[in-house]
């Protein structure tokens, strides 16, 4: 009897399961199956069968066949709701993995963990100033709060909160200033760990490959701990990067609380809304996985390398042992020096104009951005270097921006035009770089920008700085937002600045890259000469004959179409695939629930007309009323499945 149980409980999982389209796991599909059997099976014994001695499967077999089927139905659909795996847009299951155990497990941690991270929000009073209308002196508030809140979260929220402090475009300064105050207290690895790490990831045996490695480390972090070592073969001096051995869960739990947090505060303050600090977390997040893997460190060194190799700026970048290396260690030449902060005794002992290397790190950054389209995204004071002998250098690549054509030619033009405090040039270069809108206010932007260089054009205490902050935050008024590879150059310039003040305090980031613009001009504007115009000029006209060829053509065609009265203009919503997707879809969904909702009503008249005959009766108007039911129930559920699976 059981087996028979089992056997109907498959069937009705198979048929079903393609009836709805579902796209929960298949464990979930027995269940949902076998529950239904269980509990339909149970009421029809409780209130028929045990009062009824029968060997013929009649009406009321069919009744609970039927209730079977709605029920496992309502099942399927319990559990689309409450499937905590999110789908992806083609709707694939975007979880590592399947196991319910796993999962359950790793959503209680997640729980508790985001319960800890809302408690310590709450305590610290991010809740109330964040509610509260922004103010110089609530920017102050706030500011303490977040940062207090960040350090007694640590782990990622500590290095999250390091880069808010880079978005002067986005955040006030009192924010910034304090969140640049989170220091990073990381524990170290024992060396028990790291022998373990080594045994475990290299391809040879330690001693086999380094003649010497040093266990105290010579720099630690929360993704991964540096040490020194001498390779075997040729003496070379290295630095052995280890990935931590249990940052993947650690940083998919904090991330994920990160991403919560922040769609928290965004729910809870329309400021934040405004800055898009969901979106900065979502960012971040996608940032650091990527650092915790060496591979891509290393294919970033690789390639900043290849880009800078006829560059004039002569800043070193360290060699990569990419045989070596794989995704948790990353082998790396060793070079001897010091990071900028301290490099300065170097450059004055052995005589070396400050100036002149500040602007050798400079221009190779700027290079980097305008000119080679992949850049450092993090060149803060640890990473920049100056060498024994006065040379700098630029260390960690696992952090980079890259640029297409489009949005490097468009910097260039908005630092032209900022050169030549020219309106248009500015707002046109700015419309490139920021995401699209429906409705863009271009004479109330224009207005502004031209308010803008007036009120910093006589300003003798550093009008350039002054208009770079006035842009942001006028960004931020008009409710614009950079692309993140744009807003990542941003970010890194701004990093830049604060490094490049370690050399000279009279540091200017506007002064700096005026400066670089004039001093590479041919590739600002490439019509410096009479032979660059007509080179120009010839390029353009190639690109244009093909038009210039098809014109008359078109103009006649166009003359005998006014003639006859045949223009029209085509204008609307479904031009837009993406539109006329989304609007069939829904249609579809509307109609599948009319249609559904019309059978119910129809078989419930069926039925309702079918009462005067007796129950054991078999006839021709109570097979169609319960078929009806039984496909008014399949629409309605289908639909309400394809809802759930929208949402998510």
């Amino acid at each position: 009897m059981y087996s028979q149980y089992i056997l109907l409980a498959v069937i009705m999982m198979i048929i079903i399961g393609r009836l709805i389209g579902t796209n929960i796991s298949f464990m979930k599909q027995v269940m949902a199956s076998l529950f239904s059997v269980v509990v339909t099976s149970s009421v029809y014994w409780y209130t028929y069968l045990r009062y009824h001695n029968t060997d013929s499967f009649g009406a009321d077999g069919w009744l609970w066949l039927l209730s079977m089927v709605i029920v496992s139905l309502l099942f399927y659909l319990l559990f689309e709701m409450f499937d905590p795996i999110p789908l992806g847009e083609r709707g694939e299951r975007l979880s590592d993995t399947r196991n319910p155990i796993r999962r359950l497990s790793a959503w209680w941690r997640r729980q508790r963990r985001y319960v800890q991270v809302l408690m310590i929000a709450i305590r610290n009073g991010l809740g109330k100033n964040l509610a509260i209308k922004r103010s110089p002196a609530s920017d102050q508030k706030l500011a303490v709060s977040l940062r207090r809140m960040l350090e007694d979260c640590g782990g990622f929220f500590i290095k999250f909160g390091q880069v808010l402090s880079t978005r002067s475009d986005l955040l006030p300064p009192a924010i910034i200033e304090e969140l640049s105050n989170l220091q990073e207290n990381v524990s170290r690895l024992t060396t028990a760990q790291v022998e373990e790490i080594l045994a475990k990831e290299l391809r040879r045996p330690k001693d086999e490959m380094f003649l010497e490695f040093e266990m105290e480390p010579l720099a630690a972090a929360s993704i991964g701990q540096v040490h020194r070592a001498t390779l075997r073969e040729g003496g070379k001096k290295v630095v052995v990067k280890l990935l931590r051995p249990d940052i993947v869960s650690t940083l998919q739990r904090d991330l994920d609380i990160l991403v919560r947090f922040a769609a928290w505060a965004s729910k809870k303050s329309a400021w934040a809304r405004n800055i898009g600090f969901l979106d900065l977390a979502k960012g971040f997040s996608a940032a650091v996985k990527e650092e915790t893997d060496f591979r891509i460190e290393a294919r970033n060194f690789a390639q900043v390398t290849a880009s800078l190799a006829n560059s004039r700026t002569k800043v070193k970048i360290p060699h990569v042992y990419r045989e070596l290396s794989n995704a948790k260690i990353l082998v790396i030449e060793y070079m001897e020096g010091v990071s900028v902060k301290g490099g300065t005794a170097i450059l004055d002992e052995r005589g070396i104009d400050r100036l002149e290397v500040q602007r050798r790190i400079f221009d190779c950054i700027l290079e980097q951005i305008f000119f080679k389209g992949i850049f450092h995204a993090d060149p803060h004071p640890g990473n920049v270097y100056i060498l024994k002998d006065g040379t700098p250098a630029l260390l960690d690549f696992g952090s980079v921006g890259r640029l297409g054509t489009l949005q490097q030619d468009s910097l260039k033009r908005l630092l032209v035009g900022l050169e030549q405090r020219n309106t248009y040039v500015i707002m046109d270069a700015l419309l490139q770089l920021v995401e699209p809108k429906q409705e863009i206010d271009k004479e109330g932007l224009e207005q502004a920008l031209s308010q803008l260089l007036v009120q910093t054009a006589y300003d003798a205490t550093g009008s350039s700085d002054a208009f770079i902050q006035g842009l942001f935050r006028m960004i931020g008024e008009f409710g614009f937002s950079f692309y993140p590879n744009v807003a990542g150059a941003f970010r890194s310039l701004i990093t830049l600045e604060g490094t490049m003040m370690q050399l000279n305090p009279s540091f200017s980031l506007m002064d700096e890259s005026r400066r670089f613009a004039r001093e590479h001009t041919a590739e600002f504007i490439p019509i410096s000469e009479y032979t660059n115009l007509r080179k120009t000029a010839t390029n353009e006209l190639l690109e244009m004959l093909p038009v210039i060829r098809r014109l008359p053509r078109r103009l006649d065609h166009l003359g005998s179409m006014l003639e006859k009265g045949e223009i029209s203009v085509k204008v609307g919503f479904f031009s837009d695939k993406a539109n006329a997707s989304f609007v069939t879809k829904w249609i579809s969904q509307a109609l599948l629930a009319f249609v559904g909702t019309a059978f119910g009503g129809i078989s419930i008249g069926l039925l309702s007309l079918n009462g005067h005959y007796a129950w054991d009766e078999f006839n021709i108007v109570a097979v169609f009323g319960y078929a009806g039911i039984l496909i008014s129930a399949v629409l309605l559920i289908r639909v309400a499945i394809h809802a759930v699976r929208n949402l998510k």
